[in-house]
């Protein structure tokens, strides 16, 4: 769960982002459109309005797994961060799940907003380190916990999605195989 999440009436930095880029215009991408391509540049951020979206890599053996599910409010920041920062090509590809609604800055408006204005880097800070700590959890759940508790605890934190995503995709994010998601599942 997000600590800066539409939920928290105290801090709403979503809100606050789309407020910036608010001049932008959507731009929607059917089921399946790619939003970055592997190998691609990362020259763009987005801010899904609506939909779902979601990050996979290629493991050196081969098979492609799903790193993150990009939803409103928790989880609408749409980038592959390690490339966007650095200028490299991306090693993530990111794609509509569903029919999807977002805007997107550039890198160079993004960085030229940044300059500009001390609220929105205050904004990006706090922002940048929810998503350490959220990339931390993450860590710590994959390394520590059985394929038992990762599921309830995926399906504890987000419910909504599993009624959203094939179980494979699930399975594939919990770093498990679909039978043995479908399983536990089946059990909770």
């Amino acid at each position: 769960m997000s600590v800066y999440s539409s939920t928290n009436p105290n801090n709403q930095p979503l809100v606050q982002l789309k407020e910036f880029f608010s001049a932008l215009a959507p731009v929607h991408l059917k089921k399946g459109e790619t939003f970055l391509d592997y190998g691609e540049p990362n020259q763009k951020l987005g801010i899904l309005l609506n939909g779902l979206m979601y990050a996979t890599y290629v493991a050196e053996s081969g098979q492609e797994w799903i790193s993150r599910f990009f939803y409103t409010p928790d989880n609408a920041i749409v980038s592959s961060h390690g490339s966007f920062l650095s200028g490299e090509n991306s090693t993530e590809m990111i794609r509509a799940y569903e029919d999807s609604e977002l805007i997107f800055v550039t890198k160079s408006e993004f960085d030229e907003t940044l300059k500009r204005n001390t609220r929105l880097q205050e904004l990006v800070r706090r922002m940048a380190e929810e998503s350490y700590v959220n990339a931390l959890r993450r860590v710590h759940m994959l390394q520590s916990l059985t394929a038992s508790q990762r599921v309830k605890r995926f399906v504890k934190e987000h419910g909504n999605l599993v009624s959203r995503v094939q179980r494979q995709h699930v399975a594939s994010y919990l770093g498990i195989h679909r039978n043995i998601f479908t399983r536990i599942l089946n059990k909770i």
